[in-house]
């Protein structure tokens, strides 16, 4: 084969095998020194640094997130209802405590009311408004067995109906329509049928003497005034007590939907 018919050389110097090899297959040279196996931050020759904390090594003492942020799950000690600073803000209030006799007052008068009016001798009324002249005696106005039993059937009525509404929920009806429950006073738990029976029979004693005082004894009126000092005591009384409830040792408090209701037996 003529010289003409062979391709002419390449003029370029055959391609060295680390030329097509990776970066990190080449050998080292002096214009390309070898990759750095240190650790930044340190001297040649010398140990590295320790890692900042959060990098694989725990922090310093006295560094780092709170004890509390360290534990998820666990949040602030429970804090008290706003509002409530002290067991004083858990008594009943003495409005609270008055609106609610009242208001169990007039439920009981639609049975009491007619069982006094059914006493009254209304012939004895209409012969001292014909004639003019006034009735000396005030008991000629009434059919005394008959007020007896009148008196009877109202305490008996009264009697049942605060017994058993306060040893079972603690609460009459108007209690509960003004926020108010009566516990226990050693441990705010349910009252027993004992206090219950015992608290509204001091009430009613009290009140049985004061009607007969003011029945058969002059100025007795005056002295039927006594019987106040029971509902009163609660006026300087610390824990808002009356006469009954330290009788009975109970407590009147107020209630609210996030407060424990000692009666829930669920």
């Amino acid at each position: 084969m003529s010289p003409m018919s062979e391709p002419p050389p390449d003029p370029r110097p055959d391609p060295q095998p680390d030329a097509r090899a990776a970066d990190g297959d080449r050998e080292p040279t002096a214009e390309r020194p070898p990759p750095y196996q240190g650790t930044y931050g340190a001297q040649p020759g010398q140990a590295p640094p320790p890692p900042a904390p959060g990098h694989g090594a725990p922090p310093a003492p006295g560094y780092g997130p709170p004890a509390a942020a360290q534990h998820p799950g666990y949040g602030p000690p429970l804090q008290p209802h706003p509002g409530v600073t002290g067991p004083q803000d858990m008594l009943a209030g003495r409005w609270a405590r008055l609106g609610a006799a009242i208001l169990d007052s007039l439920i009981l008068a639609v049975v009491s009311v007619p069982a006094i009016l059914f006493s009254v001798r209304w012939d004895k009324m209409q012969e001292s408004i014909e004639s003019g002249e006034p009735i000396a005696d005030p008991l000629d106005l009434y059919n005394v067995p008959r007020l007896m039993v009148g008196y009877a059937i109202a305490f008996a009525v009264g009697f049942a109906y605060f017994t058993v509404l306060h040893a079972r929920s603690g609460q009459t009806i108007g209690k509960k329509a003004l926020g108010i429950r009566v516990v226990s006073a050693a441990d705010h738990s349910a009252v027993s049928w004992g206090q219950a029976i015992g608290r509204q029979a001091f009430v009613y004693a009290i009140t049985i003497v004061t009607t007969a005082l003011n029945f058969f004894v002059a100025a007795g009126a005056l002295l039927g005034l006594l019987g106040l000092l029971d509902t009163a005591w609660i006026l300087w009384d610390e824990r808002r007590q009356a006469l009954h409830d330290k009788v009975a040792g109970t407590l009147v408090v107020k209630t609210a939907p996030w407060m424990p209701n000692p009666y829930d037996k669920s």
